[in-house]
């Protein structure tokens, strides 16, 4: 691409902010709005094939309704010349690359708390979002000092097909020098704790000016090195805290909502308690012994208990990922009913239109009852919030309905009027069993009478 050019008819490129494997960072103007923006430009040389384009509007659609502070939401995406790209919010202060062994501790606390926030938040949507490439170059400043996570759409998936477009031999869906020392092996499937290693790996960078093993990242470590602790003067709880994103089992690291917590304890200056990620492994602990057992006999008679090594390694890995899931879905809920309780705030204004509002809160309260049924770790407490949320909102459905039904009869002779409330109307009886809810509702005032 050229600088001082129209690009898609509508945003002058002004200057490069910077090139990867994939794609470029322009500064633009966008001749609409006359406002600053970051335009990334992805296969600028190539462009891609249809597949590819469907791919990345695939992708991305998933993630650009990701309305969270710590997260650099894309505002708008579209493809040009077969050339996909985003249009994202001007960050003038750039990345925290530059400040690369310049962090304070409470700089580094900050950049763990709001990271770990943003990643809590993409692990918990349905399905979930696995960063994958989570360093400083991809954390950006926001106008209030908050650090804000970027490039969170793209997924190895999508990068297998820009890597394809581009004939490129460089086969990582990461940054060598921040992957976790399982990304090395041949089960390299992506998982929550691969985000938990590579934010402590930046976190350890930006205050010591290096990642714990160079550009070998957690491969030296997968062949047995250990963490070199960071030195300065750092608190014993921020050395902890980055320790434990950085153990080589991937399920022994906190997940992004324990590590959101641990900094804003950190932050304040409290005590942190910490939750011993092993405590898990005691439920387990049979599978565990076996299979550090069955790996160290492999290694002494060769391959003769191989495959039983390998079996258990792979329960091992289902029981850790089915603990993860049950933490992502325990987050979903929480987030559900967050939403659904806003929702039905806006509902009960009564605004034009304030239907919208109770029926996208039903939805969330569905949708939390339904990570319910598949998570046994849910509280009674919890359980019956959903319901009375849910409950709550289906009687102000049932009541807009009759409303809207009576208006209908009304302006019957106003045929454009009655029939919008007739379709209002309609639209509710699509999420809600009317006959139900009236039901209910009518033996409730016969019992109370």
């Amino acid at each position: 691409m050229e600088g001082n050019k129209l690009f898609h008819d509508r945003y002058f490129l002004e200057r490069l902010l910077g090139r990867g494997n994939f794609s470029e960072v322009w500064l633009a103007k966008d001749t609409k709005t006359d406002i600053q923006v970051a335009l990334k430009i992805y296969a600028p040389a190539t462009g891609l094939d249809d597949a590819g384009l469907n791919v990345f509007a695939r992708e991305f659609s998933l993630v650009v309704n990701a309305n969270h502070k710590n997260l650099l939401k894309p505002l708008y995406y579209d493809s040009c010349d077969r050339k996909p790209y985003l249009v994202l919010p001007y960050c003038k202060q750039g990345s925290i690359m530059k400040q690369v062994g310049k962090f304070t501790e409470q700089e580094a606390w900050k950049l763990i708390r709001d990271v770990a926030s943003g990643l809590a938040w993409l692990h918990g949507m349905n399905p979930p979002v696995i960063h994958q490439d989570i360093k400083p170059d991809n954390i950006m400043i926001g106008e209030k000092g908050d650090f804000m996570i970027t490039d969170f759409g793209v997924s190895s998936h999508l990068k297998s097909t820009l890597r394809k477009s581009l004939s490129s031999a460089f086969s990582s869906a990461g940054t060598i020098a921040y992957m976790a020392p399982e990304r090395f092996g041949k089960d390299n499937t992506p998982i929550m704790a691969n985000d938990i290693y590579s934010l402590g790996a930046t976190a350890f960078e930006m205050l010591a000016g290096d990642t714990p093993f160079g550009d070998d990242g957690g491969l030296v470590q997968k062949k047995g090195a250990e963490v070199p602790e960071l030195q300065g003067d750092f608190s014993v709880q921020l050395k902890k805290v980055i320790a434990k994103c950085l153990r080589t089992n991937p399920w022994e690291r906190p997940t992004a909502e324990q590590l959101e917590i641990y900094a804003s304890a950190g932050m304040r200056g409290e005590t942190i308690r910490f939750i011993d990620e092993k405590t898990f492994f005691q439920k387990h602990k049979i599978v565990i012994i076996l299979a550090v057992v069955l790996g160290f006999a492999s290694f002494v008679v060769g391959g003769v208990m191989l495959n039983n090594h390998r079996e258990n390694e792979r329960e091992l890995r289902r029981v850790m990922a089915e603990k993860q899931y049950n933490d992502s879905l325990s987050f979903c809920i929480q987030r559900y009913l967050v939403t659904a309780d806003s929702l039905k705030e806006i509902g009960d204004q009564h605004y034009e239109n304030y239907e919208i509002a109770y029926l996208a809160a039903f939805e969330n309260y569905k949708r939390a009852q339904d990570c319910t049924f598949k998570f046994i770790g849910d509280s009674v407490s919890v359980d019956e919030k959903k319901w009375e949320g849910m409950k709550s909102v289906e009687n102000e459905l049932y009541a807009a309905y009759k409303t809207f039904n009576e208006k209908a009869n009304f302006f019957a002779e106003e045929k454009e009027i009655a029939d919008d409330f007739k379709m209002r109307a309609d639209k509710i009886s699509t999420v809600i069993d009317i006959e139900s809810v009236g039901k209910v509702l009518s033996d409730t005032v016969k019992t109370e009478n």
